[in-house]
């Protein structure tokens, strides 16, 4: 199936191709950047920042976008906190008077 993305008043054409092909319409399913094909011509570094946008566009269009893709490092490392070692115990090593 085709689809078009409008950027700066221009319409791109893209087909999403995923495996296997009903997978475009799972709810779980996490689409990748891989799987967005740009039909209209362009060269390589335009394809992949539209490629880019159209999945940050798809992705802030889905119902619930947080489990759409993965956080952040940041966002992990905020929720997570560090275990604090409760059973071990520091020892101090003895001086050998020579």
């Amino acid at each position: 199936m085709n689809m078009y993305y409008k950027r700066e008043g221009k319409f791109i054409q893209y087909k999403l191709v995923t495996d296997p092909s009903e997978a475009e319409y799972w709810t779980t399913h996490r689409l990748k950047k891989s799987e967005i094909k740009i039909m209209t011509k362009c060269d390589r570094e335009t394809a992949a920042a539209l490629r880019q946008e159209i999945l940050d566009d798809i992705i802030s269009r889905e119902p619930n976008p947080s489990k759409k893709s993965a956080p952040t490092e940041n966002e992990v490392q905020k929720r997570r906190k560090a275990a604090k070692p409760a059973n071990a115990k520091t020892r101090k090593t003895k001086r050998k008077a020579w």
